[in-house]
């Protein structure tokens, strides 16, 4: 393929106008019967960057060019330009034609309307060459087009191809990654019957049910991956772990330092939050961060007495009083005090275990397992989300180190209540230390806590 001069190409680049001809040195796609080797290997490392993760972080609003500029990869679609005397920084998706549009739910190979047989041959290379790439290297079957089909379309389900639970754990044992897209004749919606153990997924319309390991080999071997028996060992542990042998215990003084620290954590469970807690270190432990709930709180384990591991926490506070702020309770006057299960550190899939004790024993528990939504909280009378605050007779400056805490985490001098903002103080860090109070050490504050500190 011929390329433009040095003094053409500074032209082209200074002038950015649509005046500077390409065509008489770029005689291609439109005016070839067939693609030269030069273009159908532009055209397939660009097919290579769209299903990559680079072009995942591309900018939506700007093109990514092939190397000779014939393609462009735009918001997931691969284009052509129809002509090549534009300038790509006039970039009008007017001007160009769609090869490959790329999609959630969908992947369609385009046959757009053509004027001569030249231009029907060049589409149709094209597509031969995207099939040969979907089925060499994506592992994914393509379908022949009906001759009256204005477009010609390899269409992957729009079904789950694995559920989010379940990805969370085969994350953490897997290497390989599952592919963007899945043929309808190929596996889908991989998920774990929790009651059988079993793993299931959809083929070819039927529902497959299998022991988990052999059925996590089947799956991603139909997709082209393959596992290591350890890779297989692993998933099977952890997907397999009984939660019948985990019981709830209610700990206190020292047991809160041990049941906060990872050393504690079964970690053949998908803990989630728990596992990713920022309290869950050596430096809290040396530090001696959590005196103030040996001292005013109790801790909700879900705890295996074989093993003495948990994979489950929540910290309980009783006594809490309600201040009157927020949307009535009809069940709470002012002044009334109750107890409180404060977030739940745990995976989703154990949350229904602590949330049934805190109705059962009287706990208002928070709406939402977060560090955030603090003045939300389910009623245990009523079963009504509420919005209410609390305060907790609690001075924070009286303690060397403390916590970051999720819900009541500002106060005074007499007291921390669930109101951001509130008093000149807020336990909002990670080393232990106070945004403010009467230590002046106390004044840097951690604002690269994530989510999961508590």
């Amino acid at each position: 393929m011929a390329k433009l001069s040095q003094e053409l190409r500074r032209k082209y680049e200074e002038n950015g106008s649509i005046n500077v001809c390409m065509l008489d040195e770029r005689k291609t796609l439109f005016d070839y019967k067939i693609l030269t080797k030069a273009i159908k290997d532009e055209y397939l490392d660009l097919l290579k960057f769209a299903f990559s993760g680079a072009a995942d972080k591309t900018n939506w609003s700007q093109p990514y060019y092939s190397s000779n500029h014939h393609f462009a990869f735009f918001q997931d679609e691969i284009v052509v330009f129809s002509s090549f005397g534009g300038h790509r920084l006039q970039f009008n998706k007017t001007s160009t034609e769609h090869i490959l549009r790329i999609s959630p739910s969908s992947l369609t190979v385009m046959r757009l309307m053509y004027k001569t047989e030249k231009e029907a041959e060049m589409w149709n290379k094209l597509r031969d060459i995207t099939n040969s790439f979907i089925e060499s290297k994506l592992g994914f079957p393509t379908r022949t087009p009906r001759s009256q089909d204005m477009m010609y379309n390899t269409h992957y389900n729009k079904h789950i191809v694995i559920d989010d639970d379940l990805r969370r754990v085969l994350d953490k044992c897997f290497s390989i990654g599952i592919k963007r897209f899945t043929f309808p004749g190929n596996p889908n919606f991989l998920r774990l019957d929790k009651e059988s153990g079993y793993i299931n997924y959809e083929l070819r319309g039927r529902q497959i049910k299998m022991k988990t390991g052999k059925g996590l080999k089947k799956f991603f071997k139909i997709h082209g991956q393959k596992l290591t028996d350890e890779e297989v060992k692993d998933a099977s542990n952890r997907l397999n772990a009984d939660v019948s042998d985990f019981k709830l215990k209610i700990v206190s003084g020292k047991d809160i330092d041990k049941y906060y620290h990872y050393k504690s954590y079964d970690d053949a469970f998908d803990t989630n939050s728990l596992g990713n807690s920022c309290m869950r270190g050596d430096d809290a432990q040396d530090g001696d961060f959590f005196q103030v709930y040996k001292e005013h709180a109790s801790m909700l384990i879900l705890h295996n007495e074989d093993t003495d591991l948990i994979i489950g926490r929540a910290i309980l506070w009783n006594g809490a009083e309600y201040i009157g702020r927020g949307d009535e309770d009809e069940s709470l006057k002012k002044g009334d005090t109750v107890d409180i299960m404060d977030r739940i550190y745990s995976s989703e899939s154990v949350y229904s275990i602590f949330k049934d004790w805190a109705t059962e024993n009287n706990y208002y528990r928070k709406r939402y397992q977060s560090y955030n939504n603090e003045t939300l909280w389910r009623s245990p009378r009523t079963g009504d989300e509420v919005e209410l605050e609390f305060s907790l007779d609690i001075n924070l400056n009286d303690y060397e180190n403390v916590p970051y805490m999720d819900t009541f985490a500002w106060g005074d001098g007499d007291v921390v209540i669930n109101e951001e903002g509130y008093g000149w103080y807020a336990a909002r860090s990670t080393e232990g230390i106070l945004e403010g109070g009467d230590n002046e050490d106390r004044d840097d504050y951690d604002e690269d806590c994530d989510e999961d500190c508590y």
